[in-house]
């Protein structure tokens, strides 16, 4: 039975290709996805992306994206300027939809604060190593773990793994992750696993995160209806 649940980079590959089959989805449905995708010729405005993580903090993605679009609108460009003169109540009302709004507003003014102090900020973070851009984006306002490895991978394309709260679950029931495993643990895991390939490691995210959201839910997981259940250490 043991070995069973022994993982190696074959076995998450193929995690990969059942989960990409199962959900043959436009990732549109995340914000940062969604964002990206409706640049074709336009220049990326990463405090636009980095504004659109903070709103997603501890909300569907559809409602974050509600609420950029709501601040879009208002604001017309999402610059740390515009934040920073953004009547507070208005800036709120903009982004109640996605909960916590004083929470969140107060993060972006404080935000938009430091970054306009240091225009080079994202223009830097490009050329840093993963290490070093990762300790940067950690020391602003709101910014954590999960926001930072969600920005430095799938918008700067560094070779790192965003944890949340689906993927630690999976894992872990999958055996991937030990139970005591932190979210330092797991993240190196799977990029060893995946040996630091960005589009893998993009890919596997979104869909542990669907299959979360879809079939290992919290409570009850749809195992009859998941189609990993074979290769999941749960089962067994």
């Amino acid at each position: 039975m043991l070995s069973t649940c022994l993982w190696d980079k074959d076995k998450i590959l193929k995690i990969i290709e059942i989960l990409n089959k199962t959900y043959s989805i436009n990732f549109n449905e995340f914000i940062v996805k969604n964002i990206l995708d409706s640049k074709y010729d336009v220049h990326v405005n990463y405090f636009e992306i980095l504004t659109a993580i903070i709103l997603s903090q501890n909300t569907s993605d559809r409602s974050a994206i509600k609420a950029f679009n709501n601040l879009k609108a208002l604001l017309k460009e999402i610059t740390p300027i515009s934040i920073a003169t953004a009547d507070d109540n208005i800036l709120k009302n903009a982004i109640r939809v996605a909960g916590l709004a004083n929470r969140k507003s107060r993060i972006l003014k404080e935000l938009a604060f430091v970054l306009q102090h240091n225009p080079l900020f994202f223009k830097s973070l490009e050329q840093m190593d993963l290490d070093e851009a990762r300790r940067k984006l950690l020391e602003l306002p709101g910014v954590g773990l999960k926001t930072a490895d969600v920005f430095l991978l799938i918008v700067l394309k560094k070779p790192t793994f965003p944890i949340d709260t689906h993927i630690n679950r999976i894992v872990k029931r999958l055996g991937v992750a030990s139970a005591s495993d932190k979210y330092e643990d797991i993240r190196m895991k799977m990029i060893g696993y995946l040996d630091g390939d960005i589009n893998k490691l993009v890919l596997l995210h979104l869909l542990l995160i669907i299959h979360g959201r879809k079939i290992c839910i919290a409570r009850k997981p749809r195992c009859s209806q998941c189609s990993v259940s074979k290769l999941c250490c749960k089962n067994l």
